[in-house]
């Protein structure tokens, strides 16, 4: 069962990983490009909320931000990019089946995520010359840091296990995209896994790198709050996408 499926996984990782060695700046403007869109997904979710926000309709404000950010993965995946957190489960795929090195799953997985982050942060400076976020009386600002607040001061455990059941999802979504023989397939598949991690509030290591530098660039969040919750969600994201949904369809498929 899964074993076609499971081998285009596969597949997949090793033509990511003959990319990223043949033609590596290519390979990190793709990772830019997915921290692009996923800041985007991030953006837009958030200046919804804040526009919704103090209407007591908290129901009404989750599943807005949540129906806005699943844009973020829909362009990733259906434009093309390299998302750190989609390739958790393709890398460890395909290292699981022996076609790359963990070495090189590794490597992949460290590049790909610094591509996100310099664009993330690039997306930030951006955001912030716009002017929108202090514009008026600074409500988005305030909303930004509002809920980055949130973020940093959960505990340890707390935004890692976050992390893990965020990037299950996020991989199924990708694990679906994969299974799925239409477009319109793969999209309503990343819309409701989407939906459920934003509305539940785990924790995704590249939009929070997007959201909390919003925060830490009004004065907010400060750079160790920024570090500490986005390298625990980042751990978390990995044993998600490669524990929980890599290692899985890899025995169910064999």
């Amino acid at each position: 069962m899964f074993h076609e499926e499971y081998t285009a996984l596969c597949n997949a990782g090793v033509a990511k990983n003959n990319l990223l060695k043949k033609n590596p700046l290519g390979y990190f403007i793709s990772s830019m490009v997915a921290g692009m869109f996923i800041s985007f997904g991030s953006m837009v979710a958030f200046v919804l909320g804040q526009s919704m926000d103090g209407n007591g309709a908290a129901a009404a404000v989750k599943l807005i931000q949540s129906i806005a950010f699943a844009s973020a993965l829909s362009l990733v995946v259906m434009a093309g990019a390299e998302l750190f957190t989609g390739n958790n489960l393709v890398m460890a795929a395909a290292s699981l089946r022996k076609k790359v090195s963990w070495a090189d799953t590794v490597k992949l997985w460290c590049v790909c995520w610094i591509g996100n982050l310099i664009a993330s942060l690039l997306c930030v400076a951006a955001f912030q010359l716009t002017g929108l976020p202090t514009a008026g009386d600074g409500a988005i600002a305030d909303y930004f840091i509002k809920i980055s607040s949130a973020k940093v001061s959960l505990g340890v455990g707390e935004i890692l296990v976050r992390a893990i059941l965020c990037n299950i999802l996020v991989c199924l979504a990708v694990w679906c995209g994969t299974k799925m023989k239409t477009e319109s397939g793969k999209l309503i598949m990343i819309f409701w896994c989407i939906l459920i991690f934003m509305t539940c509030g785990f924790e995704h290591s590249i939009a929070d790198m997007s959201i909390i530098g919003i925060g830490v660039a009004n004065g907010g969040i400060t750079v160790g709050q920024y570090l500490y919750t986005v390298l625990l969600a980042t751990v978390g994201n990995i044993i998600g996408g490669a524990v929980f949904v890599a290692v899985p369809y890899h025995v169910i498929s064999k």
